[in-house]
């Protein structure tokens, strides 16, 4: 085979291993919001975020 036939072949290998890593990163982070989400519904929590310069900055700009 010749050397662009390997490459192009390490690159579709690449491009595939990459995708499969971010389908994995992107589950993973759904999964957790939904977790997050679960636990503040049932710990009848807010999703706000409670952040002291951020509530002062939000009530410095209004």
């Amino acid at each position: 085979m010749d050397d662009i036939t390997y490459l192009s072949i390490a690159y579709l290998g690449m491009i595939f291993g990459i995708a499969i890593w971010t389908w994995t990163v992107v589950s993973r982070s759904r999964i957790l919001e939904r977790r997050i989400t679960a636990m503040e519904d049932s710990l009848n929590i807010d999703s706000k975020p409670i952040d002291s310069i951020a509530a002062t900055n939000d009530a410095d700009e209004e």
